[in-house]
């Protein structure tokens, strides 16, 4: 059997010199403001050595019914 594994990565992404009145407003300018697909590159991204979850999917399975998620320690979410 084969299968395609999805792996959900915790990256840390810089976002450096953001103007804001506090923090608050600092992490709502970068969330509302940032594109991250033009960040998730070599220089912006650092692997969080930590792995938030997995999707798997099963070959033969077009409709996805045994699809499964997991957590980072392998049960079933």
């Amino acid at each position: 059997m084969k299968y395609t594994v999805w792996v959900f990565p915790l990256v840390r992404v810089k976002v450096a010199d953001v103007e804001a009145t506090s923090q608050e407003e600092a992490m709502k300018k970068v969330d509302e403001s940032t594109d991250f697909h033009a960040l998730l590159d070599r220089e912006n991204i650092e692997f969080a050595e930590e792995i938030d979850c997995f999707h798997v999917d099963e070959e033969n399975d077009p409709e996805y019914e045994r699809s499964c998620w997991y957590d980072s320690d392998y049960s079933p979410l």
